[in-house]
């Protein structure tokens, strides 16, 4: 999935850096049917998270017709690879939410998922109270896509883990949207998270900057990105923001873990103090080379961003000559990755490898892959 392949020795180079690291990504969508023009098949996932040798929580895409037989398909397939898949199941307030979770929950789902925005509810829906006290009883994880357009969700989410302290309440996509509204609140309410799976390198360093680290999670966002590149990035960030390796753990696999087990929440400490500033010359770099992304999340071409960053490497100064040189490695690897994804046609190929590039840039103190391997 994407350039899972050519990114492998930036992930070997960060479990060197954190040895004993488990990745439990806590964000993967299946499904061939979400009009979002964005799918991935079961085995594309499980093939995914075996190269970044990776467990993850897996829910239902979009599905028009609606979720109990993609639910089941969720269960079966973690029946099937319980060391690949933990099942979650979607659920919609417009199709009787507590009794599709219920049933779910009792045949082995292990915690649920809302969409506000593609089901068009909001969290505080009378109809999901049932949902979110059976969360509360049985200490279920409660997924809960955030996003552009649903800014009333932070808020919301703050309400229900208050009034349900035994749910685990996810905010995806590092809350963005609500992010301004739901970040100062995390200090408060211990059983609110924030998972990773998201592109902008910049939310994910603020929410390392901002968030507790127990309360932030890994999640790749199959099929908008996948288990190598999200871990890869997850992980740079966390070392980059000064987190030990013992709460990098924590965020890669650790505390999902014991939300899954239903054990208590571990403390991971505090935000840690405050780091180097990024030097000027990696800055321009790294927003030239997220100026090349952008676009090409949508299937544009990466633009002059690309040429821009070229230009930069071509002669690196003795100060950030290793940086340097590993983005030139990436960009070489991204001019020779053209042919389309079939099942992910908005996503431009190399996207990911760009993208890469520019966290390398924005993560100059942690160690990075030889050159050898990677060419």
């Amino acid at each position: 999935m994407y350039a899972d392949r050519q990114l492998q020795p930036w992930l070997d180079a960060l479990r060197e850096e954190v040895p004993d690291a488990e990745i439990l990504d806590a964000h993967v969508h299946v499904g061939i049917a979400d009009p979002a023009g964005l799918e991935a098949t079961a085995d594309e996932a499980r093939e995914a998270l075996e190269r970044a040798d990776a467990r993850a929580l897996v829910f239902p895409l979009k599905e028009p017709d609606g979720y109990p037989a993609a639910n089941d398909r969720m269960i079966a397939l973690a029946e099937e690879h319980p060391d690949r898949f933990v099942p979650l199941c979607r659920v919609d307030p417009h199709a009787d939410a507590a009794r599709e979770a219920q049933r779910c929950v009792d045949r082995g789902a292990r915690g649920i998922k809302l969409h506000p925005r593609g089901e068009d509810f909001a969290l505080d829906d009378r109809r999901l109270d049932a949902v979110f006290a059976l969360a509360d009883e049985r200490r279920l994880p409660v997924m809960v896509h955030a996003g552009v357009g649903t800014p009333e969700v932070g808020a919301h989410a703050c309400d229900r883990a208050r009034a349900n302290p035994g749910s685990r309440i996810i905010l995806a996509h590092c809350a963005i949207g609500a992010f301004e509204d739901v970040v100062p609140e995390a200090h408060d309410t211990p059983n609110l998270f924030f998972d990773t799976s998201w592109w902008n390198v910049s939310d994910i360093w603020a929410l390392f900057r901002l968030v507790p680290p127990g309360q932030v999670l890994h999640g790749s966002d199959i099929p908008f990105n996948s288990p190598t590149q999200a871990a890869v990035m997850t992980g740079r960030l966390a070392l980059e923001a000064g987190l030990s390796p013992e709460q990098v753990r924590g965020v890669l696999g650790g505390t999902l873990g014991a939300i899954l087990d239903g054990d208590d929440l571990p403390d991971l400490g505090p935000v840690p103090d405050e780091v180097p500033v990024l030097a000027p010359e990696l800055e321009r770099l790294y927003v030239t080379l997220c100026s090349a992304v952008v676009p090409m999340l949508g299937g544009d071409p990466p633009g002059q961003g690309l040429e821009l960053a070229k230009a930069a490497v071509r002669a690196p100064s003795d100060r950030h000559a290793a940086v340097m040189d590993n983005v030139s490695a990436l960009l070489e690897i991204a001019d020779g990755i053209t042919e389309p994804d079939p099942l992910r046609p908005l996503r431009t190929p190399a996207f990911d490898v760009l993208l890469t590039a520019a966290l390398v840039a924005r993560t100059p103190s942690v160690p990075l892959p030889q050159l050898a391997p990677v060419g």
